[in-house]
């Protein structure tokens, strides 16, 4: 018969002993991180150059509108956000606060000068910078 029974540990067995297992001895399961960059207020052309630039970063690429980003940074925490100048300037400050808030790194481009290898570096560098300043990524909580 399986099941839980009450005032019975579960059990566990190792070369034939078994032992009662306890809450404390559960392997405990580390959520994946997968590295994201946020592309806010982007035409296709910028989404698709960051996709693109992004396969060899090993990035997953999301989108959002501009009303769209507070919400969708702090749901996905991207390591780089990506946004055209003319966006940034309309909310300069906003941006520099929700990346720092988001320990993310902003990349600031001109939609009509995308050069897919340069793009693919800063977000490689940008990428490695974030990633060095957050504890849960580097393991270094104390």
């Amino acid at each position: 018969m399986t099941g839980a029974h009450p005032g019975r540990l579960p059990m566990s067995t190792d070369r034939g002993m078994v032992h009662p297992v306890s809450d404390f001895e559960a392997p405990t399961l580390k959520p994946a991180r997968v590295p994201v960059t946020l592309v806010v207020g982007g035409n296709d052309r910028l989404i698709g150059a960051v996709s693109e630039a992004a396969i060899s970063a090993q990035l997953l690429v999301a989108d959002c509108t501009v009303a769209e980003a507070a919400s969708t940074a702090a749901e996905l925490r991207p390591l780089v956000i990506v946004i055209p100048t003319v966006v940034y300037e309309a909310d300069l400050e906003g941006y520099e606060n929700l990346a720092r808030d988001l320990r993310a790194r902003l990349l600031v481009v001109q939609e009509d000068v995308l050069n897919p290898a340069d793009l693919e570096e800063h977000l490689i560098l940008l990428m490695n910078d974030a990633e060095s300043q957050r504890p849960s990524w580097t393991g270094d909580l104390g």
